[in-house]
């Protein structure tokens, strides 16, 4: 039958000078889980983080993007490394500047295929119609619209509306319509698309192209073509970049995750201008070997006490 493990909760007492070395040994021993200090203990405030605190958590952040711009799993590293501080200053800041470069590259290339694809989509309908784009634009006394709509209800629309002389409606397999309208001599400008408000035609924008619509479609096709085949470029160079780097990333994740933990430490502790006392619970099969653990490498600088069991 499993029982929960007899735990002991601890106080760890100590001067303010040896309080970042019994940090360190605290977590070496990876025994304590502390608690944060309430702050009802008079004479007492909240502990301040390590002056590294800022640092590495700003390095934590930058891994960590870096990791996820290249994708970067914790299986994705075949072994064990261990990185410095130093290392984490000199090697870094090189490997960040190859992804964000990357990142960017990518995302103007989804940009572009995304802008394409929505062209090519726009320009389909042009293509059932069967009209060169450069007949639908360009005239001085022609209005033209070209859209989705009822065809019988537009006709009817344009019949009895005023300021028109003569219109034309062409209509494409699956649809679209693209009407004509020759004004009045003295009608107003827009007369067509005042028209057609209220009869539920919706306008498609025009393409900036001379030609047949099949010829623009084929452009945007091999221009598709094109982005699709730098984007796959641009993944196999994450998936190189990935591969050289995600050992470091991940050692120096794991390095700067630890040292923001201890560096932040402190703000669980309750201290003075010359004391810091830690509580925190340990199993207490482990209580004897962390005391002395402590008082071996700190002597009469910490006390170490079993507060509750």
């Amino acid at each position: 039958m499993l029982r929960p493990e007899r735990m002991s909760r601890v106080s760890v007492t100590g001067s303010k000078k040896v309080m970042d070395e019994v940090v360190e040994t605290v977590y070496d021993l990876n025994l304590l889980h502390v608690s944060e200090y309430d702050g009802t203990w008079e004479g007492f405030q909240q502990g301040n983080p390590e002056a590294e605190a800022e640092w590495a958590s700003e390095k934590l952040v930058t891994v960590r993007s870096v990791k996820s711009m290249l994708g970067v799993e914790a299986d994705d590293a075949e072994g064990q490394r261990i990185v410095t501080d130093d290392a984490i200053e000199e090697q870094f800041p090189e490997i960040r500047d190859e992804a964000n470069s990357l990142d960017d590259k990518r995302d103007e290339l989804r940009d572009d295929l995304r802008a394409v694809e929505e062209q090519i989509e726009s320009v389909k309908p042009f293509v059932d119609l069967g009209l060169d784009l450069d007949l639908l634009s360009g005239y001085d006394s022609l209005e033209v619209a070209v859209g989705e709509g009822n065809a019988s209800e537009v006709e009817r629309v344009l019949l009895d509306a005023d300021g028109i002389n003569q219109f034309d409606i062409e209509t494409g397999d699956d649809g679209p319509l693209a009407v004509f309208v020759y004004p009045s001599e003295h009608a107003d400008e827009g007369v067509l698309e005042e028209a057609l408000v209220g009869t539920g035609f919706n306008t498609f924008e025009v393409p900036e192209f001379d030609g047949a619509p099949e010829s623009y479609l084929r452009e945007l096709e091999s221009e598709r073509q094109q982005l699709e085949s730098e984007m796959a470029e641009a993944e196999e160079e994450a998936d190189r970049l990935r591969s050289q780097h995600a050992e470091f990333l991940l050692a120096a994740e794991e390095k700067l995750s630890v040292d923001v933990q201890k560096a932040e430490a402190p703000l669980s502790f309750a201290t003075t201008d010359n004391a810091f006392i830690a509580e925190g619970w340990i199993p207490t099969d482990e209580y004897t070997a962390f005391k002395s653990n402590l008082t071996d490498e700190f002597g009469d600088s910490v006390d170490v006490e079993e507060v509750e069991r």
